[in-house]
């Protein structure tokens, strides 16, 4: 084989590798928010832009908010993500005792469970259904519209275009809860809130409901905070603006509420949500984590293929030397000439 054949064999495992480079990739639409799964609804790249951003630190755990409150460390922000139903829910007395001590807590839900809104007093109406295959044509779809209306000191007010299928609920706003975010502009939540009596027209068809009082709690909230103690507790209904896709589609509005959590150490807990590990399933994982276990594997892998490469030409067998048989024919006359000199020689 000569240096031909190797060209040829090395441009076309290069066109191979491009040409499978080039290719579409199949993108999984499961919201997993694993720390490690890099599709579309898991939270690697989110985790990634954190840990750079979080001046305090930012880190990922599997810890329960129990396991989180036997710590004996300083105040920090925790946060949570979840999509959906599951049967294992936040314990709400360990969530308001970790906000009594000074921690943030942002929890990031689809829809909030029964049990902490009657703790807090907030109700919790359904926005819509988020339906898989509908985000296959996100790009195409109409948007919401969802307004920033908290936090004026830090920030001004702002609107964000949020796809509909990432927003599944809404919150109703009640004192002492302060919103963040809603899909309604600041105008309209202050005009309701200093102007709009229980007994306004408005009231019926509009995003706004009548108490006992003359005080108007405002719906459509899709980002609230909740003072506890010396901490706060931080609702958000959209918690697919978190993934990857989010961030990189919505990276304004999430550092908004990332904000609220920046004064201390950012956690992200992991505890809470099913199969989060689906995405570390390879068993290179812990030599990928390490460079020089990393380049190792690496050049294993190359001297493999260069070994199948050599080894794949085709061999010949030895050829035994076989010695042409003596020719004694010269010596066969010699024999018969003395035999016969010898008997005339004795005539």
């Amino acid at each position: 084989m000569g240096r031909k054949f190797w060209l040829f064999i090395a441009v076309l495992a290069l066109l191979m590798l491009a040409l499978e480079y080039q290719m579409p990739r199949n993108f999984i639409w499961k919201p997993t928010y694993a720390h490690a799964d890099r599709q579309p609804f898991g939270c690697y790249v989110f985790d990634s832009i954190m840990a750079t951003t979080m001046p305090g630190g930012y880190t990922v755990c599997r810890k329960t908010l129990s396991q989180l409150a036997v710590e004996k460390v300083p105040p920090r922000s925790i946060i949570i993500l979840r999509s959906g139903w599951y049967s294992e829910n936040v314990n709400v007395d360990t969530l308001l005792a970790l906000a009594q001590r000074g921690n943030r807590i942002l929890l990031a839900y689809s829809y909030f469970y029964a049990e902490l809104c009657d703790t807090l007093h907030i109700n919790c109406s359904s926005h819509g259904n988020y339906l898989i295959n509908d985000v296959l044509k996100l790009e195409n779809q109409e948007r919401d519209t969802v307004f920033w209306t908290g936090d004026s000191l830090h920030y001004g007010t702002a609107a964000y275009q949020v796809h509909s299928q990432f927003i599944n609920s809404c919150l109703l706003d009640t004192f002492p809860a302060e919103p963040l975010a809603s899909i309604h502009d600041w105008e309209s939540l202050q005009f309701a809130k200093e102007h709009v009596s229980k007994d306004s027209p408005y009231m019926k068809d509009g995003p706004y409901e009548a108490e006992d009082s003359d005080k108007v709690r405002v719906a459509d909230i899709v980002a609230l905070s909740y003072p506890v103690g010396k901490g706060e507790i931080i609702l958000v209904t959209t918690p697919l603006l978190f993934t990857n896709y989010g961030i990189l589609n919505n990276p304004a509005y999430v550092h908004r509420l990332m904000n609220r959590l920046k004064p201390l150490p950012v956690v992200r807990t992991e505890a809470y949500m099913p199969n989060v590990n689906v995405a570390e399933t390879s068993p290179f994982r812990e030599l990928l984590k390490r460079p020089p276990l990393r380049w190792a594997l690496y050049l294993t892998i190359l001297g493999v293929v260069l070994l199948m490469g050599f080894s794949a030409r085709r061999r010949q067998r030895a050829i035994p030397e076989v010695t042409p048989p003596k020719n004694y024919q010269l010596d066969f006359i010699r024999r018969i000439g003395t035999l016969q000199y010898q008997r005339n020689k004795q005539n």
